[in-house]
């Protein structure tokens, strides 16, 4: 029997190795994502809990996961996985009471995040800039997820490369072709400015996250923007531009 590590880290960076060794693609996301790339996340104005662990594989990645996750040790919600599995799955470590959260391909809960093509820019984490867009497309945004991405906009500076830069190109041209991305993204940017002033952080920790935002800001609004986004804008905020994500319920 395979025992699974105490610390949700440990576990997650153990996960993503003996996947790599099994030929598996998978990629930590979420807020222990931000965790590993932002030593920020550790100070005591960000720092927050991590209970559980989510992940993203491509869809070769996504055949051998059960098996994979089994011999790991977690037992699959076979219910859902039966109903959802082409696109995400869940596993749990019932000891410990864990949940693992795979998405296959994509991410997707208010918007769809393309991932399939980008899993291998970085070992451990998706890129930077999909990092922060799984954050900032959430239309009911809570306070943890504004300290992940105050996190990540402290200690990463925008540019127009992966890496340990947020790629500021590659989000604004997943969101010149998505209105609703774009929409979601921007309202996420405008709290973000709003609630800076009110947070713990300090001063020139404040101005680096405010000056980044608007590094963001601009990327977005220069991208030429598709043919499709120009005739949803024509609609705005008329009919509902974001999905309801689906509730998961442990068995």
């Amino acid at each position: 029997m395979t025992f699974t590590l105490e610390g949700v880290k440990d576990e997650a960076i153990r996960l993503i190795g003996a996947a790599q060794t099994g030929g598996i693609n998978l990629r930590l996301i979420g807020g222990l994502a931000v965790k590993l790339r932002c030593p920020s996340a550790g100070h005591r104005s960000l720092e927050r809990n991590y209970a559980d662990v989510d992940f993203v594989t491509d869809r070769d990645g996504s055949v051998l996961l059960s098996e994979f996750l089994v011999q790991m040790g977690y037992t699959p919600n076979k219910t859902f996985n039966t109903l959802s599995g082409d696109h995400r799955q869940l596993y749990y470590d019932l000891d410990r009471e864990r949940q693992v959260d795979v998405f296959i391909g994509d991410f997707s809960m208010c918007h769809k995040i393309p991932l399939q093509s980008r899993l291998k820019a970085d070992k451990i984490t998706i890129p930077l800039a999909e990092l922060f867009l799984t954050k900032a497309q959430i239309v009911e945004i809570n306070q943890k997820d504004i300290l992940d991405l105050y996190a990540l906009l402290l200690d990463h500076d925008i540019g127009s490369q992966d890496g340990e830069l947020i790629n500021g190109a590659r989000i604004a041209e997943l969101c010149a072709r998505d209105w609703g991305l774009y929409t979601t993204t921007w309202i996420t940017l405008d709290r973000m400015a709003e609630k800076l002033e009110s947070s713990e952080l300090l001063p020139e920790h404040r101005e680096t996250i405010a000056k980044r935002i608007a590094a963001l800001r601009a990327f977005m609004e220069q991208a030429p923007k598709t043919t499709a986004w120009k005739l949803r804008a024509r609609i705005g905020k008329r009919v509902r531009w974001y999905e309801l994500p689906e509730e998961v319920q442990r068995t």
